[in-house]
């Protein structure tokens, strides 16, 4: 995959903030690449996401924090579901993420925006938006962990951006080296 252009981005805290989230969206994209089509679908137990439905959470949350990024109104994921996206192929919905991360350095090119604020249930005031746009981060770096679950039930190899950021792994109870 070809490197996302962050050049249209001058603020450097938000510049940090693009290159750090893209490190770790990196890494998921990767992994759902990986996933044969076959098990695009697999769970791990009754209850768990398939790495399909993980990718389309994906695609919501960050559709979701865009649009408290936008609107300043944050954590209202119900407004954020598709149900059209359980019919697209997985090369669709890495389309879709694509787009959706060129759509957020877009926004955070945009010098006002970087002044805006979002009203979050945890804070009695408003926080600055990059503040809120770390928590997606935050949330991205959770499906690194998981995703890390699943390449060891589906027999996925470690492959060289996930063991830049995440070095030594344990898999199926032995140290694997890299």
């Amino acid at each position: 995959m070809n490197k996302i252009d962050t050049s249209k981005i001058t603020d450097p805290e938000a510049k940090r903030f693009i290159n750090i989230f893209l490190t770790y969206r990196g890494i998921n994209r990767e992994f759902y690449q990986l996933v044969p089509e076959d098990k695009f679908d697999y769970r791990m137990t009754e209850k768990s996401d398939s790495p399909r439905e993980s990718l389309i959470h994906q695609i919501e949350i960050e559709r979701g924090y865009f649009l408290g990024a936008t609107d300043g109104q944050g954590h209202q994921w119900g407004r954020t579901k598709d149900s059209t996206l359980k019919e697209k192929s997985k090369d669709e919905l890495l389309k879709l993420l694509s787009e959706k991360d060129q759509r957020l350095i877009d926004f955070l090119a945009i010098s006002e925006n970087l002044i805006k604020t979002v009203t979050v249930k945890y804070s009695p005031t408003p926080i600055n938006v990059l503040r809120f746009l770390w928590a997606m981060n935050d949330h991205e770096i959770l499906h690194n962990g998981w995703n890390l679950a699943l390449m060891d039930h589906l027999n996925i190899p470690r492959f060289p951006a996930l063991k830049q950021i995440w070095g030594y792994g344990v898999k199926l109870n032995q140290v694997e080296r890299f």
